[in-house]
């Protein structure tokens, strides 16, 4: 019986909604077996049926993980090449900022420009077409 409960769970599908719940109790029984100073033949047999099931979750969830952080990774890079695009946009209109403002290297707009999300880059990069001098972006800061 133990062995057919374990064919079904297998043969679930991968977004079956209780997938995951079930393979997690499966897991705990697989630990609470293995806790076990004496164990039987039978619940060595279950262990093992049970280890690849539990083995497949823990990958998916590795997988998930690794697709989350690339994803984290792709949006931060693209902040930063939208904030760079910003820099230099503000640079072209009003000369060297950071070297009119620098403080330790960075300027203070371009600390503000780093912090800013995807879509308040973009605002921003539409609004320096309107801008007529620094005194703007600070505006723009203050407003938003």
């Amino acid at each position: 019986m133990q062995e057919r409960a374990i064919a079904e769970v297998a043969a679930l599908p991968i977004n079956y909604p209780y997938r995951d719940n079930v393979l997690d109790l499966l897991g705990n029984l697989s630990v609470t077996l293995e806790a076990k100073v004496n164990i039987e033949p039978e619940e060595r047999e279950l262990i093992m049926q049970l280890s690849p099931l539990y083995l497949e979750k823990i990958q998916a969830a590795e997988r998930v993980g690794e697709a989350r952080g690339e994803a984290k990774g792709e949006a931060r890079g693209e902040a930063r090449g939208e904030a760079r695009m910003v820099m230099r946009q503000l640079n072209r209109r009003f000369g060297d900022a950071s070297d009119r403002f620098a403080v330790g290297g960075a300027s203070p707009w371009e600390n503000r420009i780093q912090q800013l999300d995807i879509a308040r880059l973009e605002e921003l990069g539409e609004a320096l077409l309107d801008f007529t001098s620094l005194a703007d972006l600070e505006i723009w800061f203050s407003q938003s």
